[in-house]
């Protein structure tokens, strides 16, 4: 009797020690299974953000059309008020004023400028004057007293307002309405809208 009851107890606590031993490895691989979740799902999350974020990113991380129409306009003019000499192979570079003007336009804009130019009907695009300022002369000390403001911005297009404060003993102040579109990080220079009515246009309308 003795030896039964001794028996029903050592197997009464291997039964109870393997179940033990299976809820701790049930346990543990319910921790484990919890913790893959959470990191696939964390996984998910991370992708997601990366991939909703970077584009905006992205388009933060692109220069501010105002910004760039200002810094082309300081280049161009610093440029044209240095001189240079005329060189036989390349007879168009005074139409820039030797300046690398295509970092700031669009290649539609400067082969349109070229052909005009080339064509001699440069004054359809801008009367006699400059195509980028609307004015026969300009100096570099107009820099100083430039600002621009966006009038208006999608994703891919901006229209900024070039306002130029010229000395009065010189005339009268003056300001240009820039086109720009989105050309991957970089905005570029389309069209500089004719001057109609007014020297001073709000650029708020076409």
């Amino acid at each position: 009797m003795d030896i039964c009851v001794c028996s029903m107890v050592v197997i009464g606590y291997q039964i109870l020690n393997r179940t033990a031993y299976i809820l701790d490895q049930y346990i543990a691989m319910r921790n484990q299974s919890i913790k893959f979740i959470g990191i696939r799902n964390g996984y998910k999350i991370l992708s997601l953000c990366i991939f909703t974020l970077f584009p905006l990113w992205a388009y933060a991380q692109s220069g501010k059309p105002a910004q760039e129409v200002l810094e082309f306009y300081q280049k161009y003019m610093t440029a044209c008020a240095q001189p240079f000499m005329e060189k036989p192979n390349l007879e168009l570079d005074g139409l820039f004023c030797n300046m690398d003007i295509k970092n700031y336009v669009t290649s539609q804009l400067y082969k349109k400028i070229i052909h005009a130019y080339k064509a001699g009907v440069y004054g359809d695009l801008a009367g006699d004057r400059d195509y980028f300022t609307h004015t026969q002369d300009f100096s570099v000390e107009w820099i100083s007293g430039m600002k621009t403001t966006e009038i208006e911005k999608s994703r891919n297009n901006s229209v900024v307002r070039l306002f130029m404060s010229v000395p009065q003993e010189v005339g009268e102040s003056q300001a240009v309405c820039v086109r720009l579109q989105r050309e991957g990080n970089d905005w570029k220079i389309y069209q500089v809208d004719p001057s109609l009515d007014t020297d001073l246009p709000d650029c708020k309308s076409k």
